[in-house]
């Protein structure tokens, strides 16, 4: 039982920090995409949001520095806990490779095969998705991941 709340738990934080390395990658395109006139628009018709982007596009170096970081961080978590997670859950696939050697067959075969579907996660779904939307809708997304990128 504790396997199952165990495993079940560093899915979550596999899909917590994808979805944080897309937060953060999201909210930078966005920054240095938006039309700072629109946002300036939004601020002055009273929309407090739009007063949070125009401070981080007054403050440009900073946000833009811990937008990184908070990618840098997500992205190292992922690895460090995604990784070993899905090595785990596909070994067994490969229970069928002989035993011998130093190592087990099948872990030897799952290790990078989980360290490409993590990689091939990440690359999909916490970078080049949020990327685009960023670029095609950016004042929306600079909006929206306003407050959350706040430091």
């Amino acid at each position: 039982m504790d396997d199952v709340f165990s495993i079940s738990g560093r899915l979550v934080l596999v899909l917590a920090l994808v979805a944080a390395n897309g937060l953060f990658v999201a909210a930078e395109f966005a920054i240095v995409t938006t039309r700072r006139a629109r946002i300036d628009n939004l601020a002055a018709q009273g929309n407090p949001v739009a007063a949070v982007v125009r401070r981080s596009l007054n403050d440009l170096g900073n946000f833009l520095a811990a937008a990184q970081l908070g990618i840098t961080m997500a992205s190292i978590g992922l690895g460090f806990v995604g990784e070993p997670l899905l090595a785990d859950l596909i070994e067994p696939a490969f229970s069928f490779l002989p035993k011998g050697g130093s190592a087990p067959a099948a872990h030897t075969v799952a290790v990078p095969v989980a360290f490409a579907l993590i990689t091939a996660m990440h690359i999909v779904l916490g970078e080049q998705a949020p990327k685009v939307l960023a670029l095609h809708q950016p004042e929306r997304i600079a909006l929206l991941t306003a407050a959350p990128t706040q430091v």
